[in-house]
Parts: structure tokens; C-alpha cells; sequence
């Protein structure tokens, strides 16, 4: 008479090996959620625009791969002579170099500069971003409002989750805008004018 098999059941030694086999399994997982450290790399960039002269730009990504920052000389906003400018702007096309099987958007942007504006007086930073090939644009700004008169450091979200494609690597664009009533607004201080902004990336593996 033929006897029904059942499953071996696992030892107790075997049930502790099973279980941090498991335990691995789901650490390389959330591991793999985000390229690793020093695989992302910024392979170069061109800049245009009356906020971004020729030889005014630096651009790194950090060694975890997960900031762009984009640093700015001369980036400066003033309606009083010589300028005469209440607005400036900058673009960028940014080269990235990433492994294939992630794909990603951008978080926040954290912008850094000067500001100097009478009572009643505003400005607006606004910046922006898109991928080539990918429809849509995301955008974050900030009002700053008079009076002010000191070295400032805002972070926004962007108002939409705009991916990149998977497995296909194209330009990232990134675009900033200084527009003000009266006042000045540039980049570090008065007398040494840098805007920095920093783009957090946001990784998912695809």
C-alpha cells in the first residue's frame, strides 16, 4: 500500500540558518533600491544665460551619489545701475553617468545666497527641471520678502515626481530664475556673489 509522503520538516539548527538567509535576501533588496557609492558621475555640463557667464559654474555630484550641486559666480539681480536687471537666469544641461536598472527624480532643491531688500520689496527664486525625451516640467520656488538683509539658505520640494526613464540615460536640465522688484539678490554675499543649489536625487531600482 503506498504511503503518503510528507515535506522533511526543518531542524531547529536549520530554522535559524533559513531565517537569516531570509534576513539577507531582504538587505540586498533595500540595498539595490539606489545605485552604490561612487557609480553615479557627473560626466560634464553647459550653462547659458545672463545669470551664469562664461567660466562661472561648478557642478559635482557627492561620492553617494544622491546631490547635484551647482555653484554660480556672478549670479546677481539688482534694478540700480550697472545692472539695471531685475531679472536673471541660468540653464543647465547636465551629463549623468548612473548603472542601468535605476531610475530617478528630484527631491528638493536647496538654494543658498545673498539677499538685500527694502520694506515692501520681494523677490522670487524659482527653479526648475526635465528630463530630454520626458514630458513635463517640475518646479519649486520661494518668495523672499523686505526687509531683508543677510546671507540666506532655503530648501523646496518640487511640485511633481518627474522620472527618468529606465535603463536609458538622458540629459538632466535644470533651469534657476532671480526676478525682484527692487532690492538685490545674488549668491554668497554682497561682495562675493555665489548662488549654490543643491538637488537632492531620489533613487528607485526599476
Amino acid at each position: 500500500m503506498a504511503q503518503r509522503g510528507f515535506p522533511p520538516v526543518p531542524s531547529v539548527a536549520t530554522v535559524p540558518a533559513l531565517l537569516l538567509l531570509a534576513f539577507l535576501t531582504s538587505a540586498i533588496h533595500v540595498q539595490a533600491a539606489s545605485p552604490e557609492p561612487g557609480t553615479v558621475k557627473l560626466l560634464g555640463f553647459t550653462y547659458a544665460g545672463d545669470g551664469c557667464p562664461p567660466g562661472s559654474a561648478q557642478g559635482a555630484v557627492s561620492d553617494d551619489g544622491e546631490a547635484i550641486t551647482m555653484m554660480i559666480s556672478q549670479y546677481t539681480a539688482s534694478p540700480d545701475p550697472p545692472l539695471h536687471a531685475v531679472r536673471k537666469s541660468c540653464a543647465v544641461t547636465v551629463k549623468l553617468s548612473y548603472p542601468p536598472g535605476f531610475r530617478f527624480h528630484l527631491g528638493t532643491v536647496t538654494i543658498r545666497g545673498y539677499a538685500k531688500l527694502d520694506a515692501g520689496m520681494t523677490a522670487i527664486a524659482a527653479t526648475s527641471y526635465y528630463i530630454s525625451g520626458t514630458p513635463g516640467t517640475a518646479r519649486a520656488s520661494r518668495v523672499i520678502a523686505g526687509p531683508f538683509d543677510a546671507e540666506f539658505e532655503f530648501t523646496d520640494r518640487f511640485n511633481v515626481l518627474l522620472y527618468s526613464e529606465c535603463n536609458v540615460v538622458r540629459d538632466l536640465n535644470l533651469r534657476s530664475e532671480v526676478r525682484l522688484a527692487a532690492g538685490l539678490v545674488t549668491g554668497g554675499d554682497e561682495d562675493d556673489p555665489k548662488l549654490t543649489q543643491e538637488f537632492a536625487i531620489i533613487w528607485e531600482s526599476c
